[in-house]
């Protein structure tokens, strides 16, 4: 009654129903891995911010992680560098960073906001102000700035320092500029040096993976009803 064919067919739909249906659940946990980490945001945001004190030591806590931050230094401008190919508000520009040294000694790195790039010239750096002497920022603890692929060594600027860059790591970038750096920032007070700080909202986007987790399970489920319609049904139905 059932032919080679028939198999192959059958071992066919069972490994895309099979594929399908892990792609669901793998969308699943991603929804819950989110919804997860979206509580945990808003958990330490309502925590008090954190103080020069705080940063007394050279060990960073795991449980800072997108903590609110008011710390009181100044910025180390020359070691101000621009991230390429970094958008906000769909427009693609640089992410300025520039370590701040505390009035205690440690250094933090900060993202201080976002700048359009120039249209007519891609390759010009925009002018950022950076304000001198002793000042007060607040900002969030945050994970240092997502990894792109790199293009190309980017061309040394002020006598072999790399203002242009594609990433950063805040490791390398220490021993690089010989800082005690011990986390990276995202600044949130209000902008008057001309950036612009419209970092994402911490919202989990955890029903766009649901959605996307019920049309994996209803092609994984329309696979096999196909097959039992086709290949089952109106053969049997045939005999």
């Amino acid at each position: 009654m059932f032919s080679k064919t028939w198999w192959v067919i059958l071992l066919a739909t069972l490994l895309v129903s099979g594929m399908t249906g892990r792609l669901g659940f793998w969308q699943l946990g991603r929804a819950q891995t989110k919804e997860a980490l979206n509580a945990m945001t808003e958990s330490r945001q309502i925590e008090p911010a954190l103080t020069n004190e705080d940063w007394a030591a050279a060990v960073l806590p795991g449980s800072w992680l997108q903590r609110r931050v008011a710390v009181e230094g100044r910025w180390l401008d020359q070691f101000t560098i621009y991230l390429d190919n970094r958008s906000m508000k769909s427009q693609t520009g640089f992410y300025v960073l520039t370590p701040f040294q505390l009035s205690n000694g440690p250094v933090l790195l900060v993202q201080r906001g976002w700048v359009a790039r120039d249209r007519a010239r891609s390759e010009f750096l925009p002018p950022v102000q950076t304000p001198q002497g002793k000042i007060t920022i607040q900002g969030r603890v945050v994970p240092s700035p997502s990894k792109l692929m790199e293009l190309g060594a980017p061309a040394p600027s002020k006598e072999g320092f790399h203002v242009l860059r594609q990433n950063i790591d805040l490791q390398e970038f220490g021993l690089e500029t010989k800082l005690p750096m011990l986390a990276t920032l995202q600044q949130t007070n209000d902008a008057s040096d001309g950036l612009l700080r419209e970092w994402p909202k911490s919202i989990s986007g955890a029903d766009k993976n649901r959605g996307y987790a019920f049309q994996w399970f209803a092609l994984s489920a329309l696979t096999l009803i196909l097959f039992a319609w086709f290949q089952v049904w109106k053969k049997i139905k045939h005999v």
